[in-house]
């Protein structure tokens, strides 16, 4: 009677067991199943699940939760440890809560409730683990992803004599397999400063208004080095900048930018403004529905400010759809080699395409209204350096302006176009020494 007592017992107790795993099963399927990243139900461990993008990765990273998120508020309340927002910690204590999640999880900003001021740039030296990242994001009470605002103290609006503002995110060696998204930065010199070694990087979702720079790598004096390597930004708005958007340098590769919106709104006085700017041995990076707009430098005599700008030993780069606009300078202005641009929109720049390397190929392309606004140097579709050797594919260039040249080649250079149309008031041409240009199947 007793050993049956006990097997009845085993039995009930493998019952219990496989009810709570099948529960458990639905429970884990109910917390992933929304498509924003929220919890599907309020106070359950949340899904780090992250869409890294399809370069460097193609495929979508999902990892099992790691326990309940931890909690920021603009204030500080309860004991400040973060475990609920009873008891929330205060925006300085963020790379320590980062430093707690080493196999992942998410630390929630509470965005309903202020704005956060940022004094103090948030050094951050660790992250989570591979396909398991630390999720920073910005949410409301119920957890549901909603924008917090990091306010600096940068002069609004812009004044190149002003207060530059504070960096926010201040990456350093160990800084990995981790996700920024839903923010809202406002009035900050870097959003992020990667100033050592980075991997694994995602930013999302985020916007930032009247800022210096938002995502740059430049090498502390106690770090080796400063590569960032696998680095994901997307669904990006910057609204106001004096420098750039996106700056890259030494060795940093895998990198995708995508839906990307950078707008100068003309901010002069800093320098040597452009879009997305790629130094030093950068390779293997994509730029995919990326618009850089109204980038201005009057500071000298030639005016300078380039949409997108990429220099020698960048390369390995790909342009998908991307549009350059307003710019006082280039559209793009290319140096790198192994570089492709399909279907990119270059208008109303000085130069609306400057090429320098000699391996550079476009297909699709669009040369619109081309529009100096002031210094020396002329305006131009299509400008190559010395040397440059350029193959256009389908390309297509409009203007009604007769003080616009469609292509203007330094000594040396050669231009391939073939298909494509061209409809032009100005010069067809202005060639240097050795210079050549080959139409072919071109309506005119």
């Amino acid at each position: 009677m007793r050993a049956g007592s006990t097997k009845a017992r085993a039995v009930l107790g493998l019952v219990v067991v496989a009810a709570l795993v099948l529960a458990g099963g639905l429970t884990f399927l109910a917390v992933h199943s929304s498509s924003d990243g929220a919890p599907a139900v309020t106070g359950a461990a949340p899904s780090t699940a992250t869409d890294t993008g399809s370069a460097p990765g193609d495929a979508p990273v999902t990892s099992v939760p790691q326990g309940p998120p931890l909690y920021v508020a603009p204030q500080a309340a309860g004991s400040g440890d973060g475990s609920s927002w009873a008891d929330a910690g205060e925006l300085a204590d963020l790379p320590d809560l980062v430093s707690q999640r080493p196999g992942g999880g998410e630390i929630w900003l509470r965005a309903d409730t202020g704005p956060y001021q940022v004094e103090d740039s948030l050094r951050i030296s660790a992250g989570g683990a591979d396909g398991s990242p630390v999720v920073v994001r910005g949410v409301d009470v119920d957890g549901r992803p909603s924008p917090a605002v990091l306010q600096g103290t940068r002069t609004s609006p812009y004044d190149p004599d002003g207060e530059s503002g504070g960096d926010v995110f201040s990456l350093r060696g160990g800084a990995s397999h981790l996700v920024f998204r839903d923010l809202a930065f406002e009035n900050v010199d870097n959003a992020f400063l990667a100033a050592g070694d980075a991997t694994d990087l995602v930013i999302a979702d985020t916007s930032a208004t009247n800022v210096r720079r938002f995502f740059e790598n430049a090498k502390s004096d106690q770090e080796p080095s400063a590569d960032v390597s696998g680095l994901v930004i997307r669904d990006v708005t910057v609204t106001g900048f004096s420098k750039r958007v996106v700056r890259l340098r030494y060795g940093s590769n895998d990198v995708l930018l995508e839906d990307v919106i950078g707008d100068s709104q003309q901010q002069d006085g800093d320098d040597f403004a452009i879009g997305v700017h790629l130094q030093d041995d950068v390779h293997n990076v994509m730029l995919r529905r990326v618009t850089m707009s109204n980038t201005r430098d009057s500071l000298h005599d030639y005016w300078n400010g380039d949409g997108f700008a990429t220099e020698r030993d960048v390369h390995d780069i790909t342009f998908e759809d991307t549009t350059a606009s307003g710019n006082t300078d280039a559209g793009y202005d290319l140096k790198s080699t192994q570089t492709t641009l399909v279907d990119a929109t270059s208008r109303d720049n000085k130069r609306n395409f400057r090429f320098w390397a000699d391996d550079l190929t476009a297909r699709g392309c669009q040369g619109l209204d081309p529009h100096k606004r002031g210094g020396s140097s002329s305006q131009a579709q299509v400008w190559l350096g010395k040397g440059a050797r350029v193959q256009l594919d389908g390309c297509t260039f409009r203007d009604t302006d007769p003080e616009t040249v469609v292509f203007v080649l330094e000594p040396d250079a050669r231009l391939s176009v073939t298909g494509g149309a061209i409809e032009h008031a100005g010069d067809l041409k202005a060639l240097q020494q050795g210079a050549t240009v080959d139409l072919q199947d071109v309506t005119r």
